[in-house]
């Protein structure tokens, strides 16, 4: 059984070869990519490993650039006069004195493609199909080694795959497969690895454990990043910040914090899903007409994802901030007044006993608002979903849009985060946080068991 399997990555120059591997391997730090042709000038590699004894190993090579000139080199210059299988014929050209000077970069494509088990030969489709095209596939073609043609940048407006089919139909290779390195199919790794092990048998086994590996690997990421969002709402949900509602600061601290730990959550998200820190920075994750970054006490950002507002709900800088009535440090109310935001405090104070009012002390519970928490659970999640999917080699704006329909949008938060308003030593935003209480880890397991396809129902 083969427990290597070496794949060299070919094509002409700019054909998004590095950007495929990029995706590929979920490694947006791999390689050089510029827009200029020729970023990549050396052969380098990058591997998968299925265990401590397999491996799949992807060789990035140069871009093919005067394939034409090479052509007519290897096919009227070198031993014209003999008879010489297309393997031989290269094996030739690799000796010869061009292959280090003139044509070194095309010798470094052929000689890592003849060491490999197999070709993967990146198209760009939107470039038009030309002779040079042509030349380059019919060398390449004379490796004796299977070649499989990704057809990149398929989602382009301006794509010419049909073009591109016949050409490599041609030339004698009819394995192609659809795989945009930008805006990669659902289904692209799995259709892709299928393909690979069709051309070449004896790695069957290989590319099945590979399949596994990559789907266990992706369903362990998935849960994690609901364990992430979980521990992240359960510490909001119990943040409590003791002071008066009539002083600013404390107001404006408490949404600081907030925002911050919210800052700090996608980006363990971002690491879970091996994206550069830099590459996608907040102001790069819009929502809606907004920016995740834009504020996630906008009431305005809240509306657009349609959220259900309470009728206490104000807009501007102290927006969705609940206020708990106290009495000698304890709050009065937990499940009543919770969430009573500041716009609507007068109308929840009539609801309780004149003696109770006159005991209030005018120290009050500072808390998150409850559709704070669920604009916060549906951003967190849809962020989730878009990293799933994402490729690493997408430099575009990571688009999150509303979504369809979602419990969150109720403005009610289910059981798990109800319970956690009373505790407010769950929350590593207070003081004497108990990080390891057993309750604490069950309730987190919980919710994250239910925050799967954007929903939950346990209310």
């Amino acid at each position: 059984m083969m427990n290597k399997l070496n794949l060299a990555i070919i094509g002409h120059a700019n054909a998004g070869k590095t950007s495929f591997l990029r995706t590929l391997t979920r490694n947006s730090e791999f390689g050089h990519v510029s827009n200029k042709p020729g970023s990549t000038r050396h052969v380098e590699k990058i591997s998968l490993f299925i265990d401590h004894r397999q491996s799949v190993i992807f060789y990035d090579t140069p871009g093919l650039e005067d394939s034409t000139a090479l052509y007519d080199y290897v096919y009227t210059t070198i031993a014209p006069d003999l008879r010489l299988d297309g393997i031989d014929r290269l094996q030739r050209f690799l000796g010869s004195p061009e292959a280090e000077q003139r044509f070194d970069q095309e010798a470094k494509v052929i000689r890592q493609l003849l060491a490999s088990d197999a070709g993967l030969y990146v198209v760009d489709v939107t470039e038009p199909v030309l002779g040079k095209y042509h030349d380059e596939l019919a060398i390449l073609a004379e490796s004796n080694k299977p070649l499989l043609a990704i057809l990149n940048f398929t989602a382009s407006p301006v794509s010419q795959e049909q073009a591109w089919r016949e050409l490599l139909s041609r030339v004698g290779i009819h394995s192609m497969i659809r795989f945009d390195a930008v805006l990669p199919p659902i289904d692209g790794e799995v259709r892709l690895y299928q393909s690979l092990a069709l051309l070449i048998e004896p790695a069957n086994a290989l590319i099945s454990n590979l399949q596994q590996t990559l789907s266990q690997q992706r369903q362990q990421r998935y849960h994690n990043a609901n364990n992430i969002i979980a521990e992240a709402l359960v510490n909001v949900a119990a943040y409590i910040k003791w002071g008066d509602h009539q002083h600013i600061t404390e107001l404006e601290q408490l949404q600081h914090q907030v925002r911050r730990y919210e800052e700090k959550t996608i980006k363990r998200l971002l690491q879970l899903y091996q994206f550069e820190q830099n590459a996608l920075s907040l102001a790069d994750l819009p929502l809606l007409q907004g920016h995740l970054d834009q504020d996630l006490f906008n009431v305005e950002a809240m509306k657009l994802m349609g959220i259900r507002l309470g009728k206490g709900m104000v807009s501007g800088a102290l927006a969705g901030i609940g206020v708990d009535l106290a009495v000698g440090g304890i709050t009065l109310g937990a499940a009543t007044m919770i969430g009573a935001t500041i716009g609507g405090l007068s109308q929840t104070v009539k609801h309780y006993k004149q003696k109770v009012i006159n005991q209030f002390s005018g120290q009050v519970a500072l808390r998150v608002d409850t559709p704070v928490i669920c604009f916060m659970a549906l951003r967190l999640q849809l962020l989730r979903d878009q990293l799933d999917i994402r490729g690493h080699a997408n430099r575009e704006r990571l688009t999150i849009t509303k979504p369809e329909q979602d419990s969150w949008v109720l403005g009610k938060l289910p059981k798990p985060l109800q319970s956690a308003r009373v505790h407010p030593e769950w929350s590593v935003l207070n003081n004497d946080v108990k990080l390891h209480d057993e309750k604490r880890q069950r309730l987190i397991a919980h919710l994250a068991a239910t925050l799967s396809h954007n929903n939950y129902t346990d209310r």
